[in-house]
């Protein structure tokens, strides 16, 4: 079960983000009932993120009370141990294209999502961009999809540069979204693959910000109401959804991370990694959605 997080006796600011989000009274400059806030069960009217019922977040102050009281999360599980039939896993992702015979493992595993990339042509590596093909291959086994951008999200000189990096990935992004006919209430994923948002600095706190709230205007100059999500830190995801800039956390693997071992043993997440493996033939990541979250920003491609 996961524990009960504490509320915010205090009423909401309905002050609004650049984004047009509903921004959420803080403590410390950290959101406090963040999920019901960014998720609009504040503002029906919040085109972002439509209202869904989905437990709330707590502070970072605050989770680290609850972790402290509770039995230390262990370190990231290994995706290599769980291929294998039924193994309890609920996502996989994966940067190489999907195939029937990868698809026949995942689903032998028990896996109901697949996650893929979208990337510039020039993607990082071979095969990580989405292909319009993969989409009736994944529908045909009943698969839902999750995306997420990721274009060197892995180097801080990708946010150093959000001024352009920003608006530009998230153009492609939609570009990519209409090509695949993404519904609305599809999630984009953008990918902080790095221990880059804390306190001091070491960090690239600001910088991180500037990259989103320009995805956030983008998207709003755009008229289109697609989710923001992130992928990254427990840190990076408490401030970004603090500031109404995202509505979903997708924990990296990276366990050591600044604020990710809170996150995990408050169960302040949507989607926890597990470590790199290889199964159906190739390098994967297995993910486990968090207990109780049923609408992740998963998507039915057609």
């Amino acid at each position: 079960m996961k524990p009960a997080l504490p509320r915010d006796p205090l009423p909401h600011n309905t002050e609004n983000t650049p984004s047009g989000q509903p921004r959420c009274d803080t403590i410390g400059g950290l959101a406090v009932d963040t999920r019901r806030c960014i998720m609009g069960l504040n503002d029906p009217q919040s085109a972002r993120n439509p209202p869904i019922e989905v437990p709330m977040r707590a502070p970072l102050l605050a989770l680290c009370v609850i972790s402290a009281a509770m039995p230390a999360h262990s370190a990231a599980q290994k995706s290599d141990d769980f291929c294998r039939a039924a193994s309890g896993v609920d996502m996989v992702d994966t940067s190489q294209i999907v195939t029937p015979e990868f698809l026949d493992k995942m689903r032998e595993i028990g896996v109901t999502t697949i996650g893929r990339y979208f990337d510039y042509e020039d993607e990082t590596i071979t095969g990580k961009r989405l292909r319009a093909e993969e989409l009736p291959l994944i529908a045909s086994y009943g698969m839902s999809l999750v995306v997420v951008f990721q274009h060197n999200n892995n180097l801080a000189e990708t946010f150093v540069d959000w001024k352009n990096r920003g608006p530009a990935d998230a153009r492609e992004a939609l570009k990519l979204a209409a090509q695949f006919g993404q519904p609305d209430n599809g999630a984009i994923y953008f990918g902080v693959d790095g221990d880059f948002v804390g306190n001091g600095a070491i960090f690239h706190t600001d910088d991180v910000l500037g990259y989103f709230e320009e995805v956030n205007r983008t998207f709003d100059a755009a008229g289109v109401s697609y989710p923001v999500g992130v992928y990254g830190s427990g840190e990076t995801c408490f401030t970004l959804i603090g500031e109404g800039l995202a509505g979903f956390c997708w924990l990296s693997h990276s366990h050591g991370f600044t604020g990710t071992p809170e996150a995990l043993s408050a169960g302040a997440f949507d989607i926890e990694q597990f470590l790199h493996g290889t199964c159906g033939g190739r390098p994967v990541d297995f993910n486990k959605v968090n207990e109780g979250v049923t609408a992740f920003g998963q998507w039915m491609p057609q």
